[in-house]
């Protein structure tokens, strides 16, 4: 599957917007990591701290900053803990043992 950040970078190529291509290329060093965790825990109070183009929009945002690694394993959604074992269900990442938590309620 393609990922979001792929995906923009490749229509905006398409498009002959090479200056987008250039913004979202850099990207990884343009918003600090601390950033990149408050985007991850969904806190969109980070927009105002940051200075974005007005074509980056908080789910592409989101979306980017959820496929980064910022410590060992990912962030869950659910406990907002970091783990190394757990799955991708649409778009969004849950450990191990959320997983089988909800697995168990059903």
């Amino acid at each position: 599957m393609e990922s979001s950040l792929e995906s923009k970078i490749l229509e905006f190529s398409r498009k002959g917007d090479m200056e987008k291509v250039r913004w979202l290329e850099k990207m990884d060093t343009l918003i600090p990591k601390s950033q990149v965790e408050r985007i991850q825990q969904n806190d969109k109070t980070v927009l105002k701290e940051l200075v974005l183009p007005s074509w980056v929009k908080w789910d592409f945002l989101y979306t980017w900053a959820a496929s980064k690694k910022t410590a060992d394993g990912r962030r869950c959604i659910l406990c907002n803990e970091y783990r190394e074992n757990g799955i991708d269900f649409k778009e969004k990442y849950i450990c191990e043992d959320c997983f089988l938590k909800l697995k168990n309620l059903g």
